[in-house]
């Protein structure tokens, strides 16, 4: 069978067609199918691979930003200003709203970076209605920066008339009573006219109290009455939380000062950065280098006791201040020890965190640094 197969190839001029075609025949087929599957297989996870990047997740994803000069953004008219060799910074955290598949498991393992469920940080507002609440919010810090800047002149400048919400902490009493814009104006009857007082009221309170707040809902003029049983604190169960993060809400007293000073923080939101502000005007307005000419990274809310609040994003704002190559940053000691440590970390050996209760602190800080703080007493207030 063989030889005659071979002879008639051999005769027709062909290649020899083996004894063997058959199987070779077989082999073909299983090769073609084997090839099949691994084309299906590879179209199969290309179209996962490609879905991944369309797939959005429910998550908020926080990652290190960036750490701005204060100065270029702050404009003074109608007196002399003094510029500076020093830099304060004020630091931001990026969010990016619904991560892919693919972003979000590339950041859930980067130590830099934090996932949070997207209610915790948008609540029932859209994306686009969170970024407006945080510019009102930006335009609130400046004008109490500012107030709390000319009250370290000698200015009688302002008043707080209530406590404005915001933040709400995820799993906290408040979530879902309370929302971020909200105005606190009272609790069981009582003023509550400063973020202090609130914090003053809450210190006699116990787990599972009930406390009726009067608030002004966001973006309204009325008024409503809530209740909320409070929870325990995470580092203290024996004390009494809310879960709100609160900064004055603010009336200015329409003093007779001689000059303007004006903010532009572009599209920043939040009130992150009410203490780098507060510094930067006194700053501005006073001779020498508030910084002793060092470079130095700050976040806290201000009220206008001059006591700095705590923020979100600090994690993050620590890494991008450590990749920048900045030795100090100022961050509210109101972050509590675990966060505080927390900072350090991402921070790493080369940045020096500073934790501070108020701007007196801040300011005793810089001055070990060579500051010019006596300049701030040594301003002569005057009216126009």
């Amino acid at each position: 069978m063989v030889e005659s197969t071979r002879s008639e190839s051999a005769e027709s001029g062909d290649e020899p067609i083996l004894a063997s075609t058959p199987t070779s025949s077989g082999d073909d087929w299983q090769s073609k199918l084997w090839r099949n599957v691994g084309i299906t297989v590879f179209l199969v996870a290309a179209a996962a691979v490609a879905a991944g990047f369309f797939f959005k997740t429910d998550y908020v994803a926080l990652v290190p930003g960036s750490a701005r000069d204060t100065e270029p953004l702050i404009a003074v008219e109608g007196t002399d200003t003094f510029p500076s060799d020093g830099e304060l910074l004020f630091t931001t955290v990026r969010l990016r709203t619904n991560p892919s598949l693919w972003e979000h498991l590339w950041i859930s393992f980067d130590d830099d970076s934090e996932l949070v469920p997207e209610e915790v940080i948008l609540g029932d507002r859209s994306a686009d209605e969170n970024r407006e609440a945080n510019l009102a919010l930006m335009a609130d810090s400046q004008d109490v920066a500012t107030a709390v800047a000319l009250e370290q002149l000698g200015y009688d400048t302002i008043s707080s008339n209530g406590v404005l919400i915001f933040e709400i902490v995820e799993g906290a009493s408040a979530v879902g009573v309370l929302e971020e814009g909200d105005i606190i104006r009272s609790i069981d009857g009582e003023p509550i006219l400063a973020a202090s007082e609130l914090v003053d009221f809450l210190v006699d309170k116990v787990p599972g109290d009930e406390i009726e707040i009067e608030v002004q809902p966001v973006g309204t003029d009325g008024r409503e009455v809530r209740s909320v049983v409070l929870g325990p604190r995470e580092d203290n169960p024996d004390q009494a939380f809310l879960g709100v993060g609160p900064i004055d809400q603010i009336e200015f007293l329409d003093p007779e000062i001689p000059f303007d000073v004006e903010i532009d923080s572009g599209s920043v939101g939040g009130p992150s950065a009410g203490l780098a502000f507060t510094l930067a005007i006194l700053d501005d307005l006073t001779p020498g280098e508030l910084t002793g000419g060092a470079e130095i990274a700050v976040t806290g809310t201000i009220n206008f006791d001059g006591s700095v609040g705590s923020v979100g994003g600090v994690e993050q704002k620590a890494a991008a201040v450590r990749e920048l190559g900045i030795e100090y940053f100022i961050v509210p000691l109101a972050l509590g020890e675990d966060r505080i440590e927390q900072v350090r970390i991402r921070g790493g050996d080369d940045v020096q965190i500073v934790p501070v209760a108020n701007i007196e602190e801040a300011l005793a800080f810089l001055e070990t640094l060579g500051g010019n703080v006596q300049a701030l007493e040594e301003f002569t207030p005057s009216a126009s």
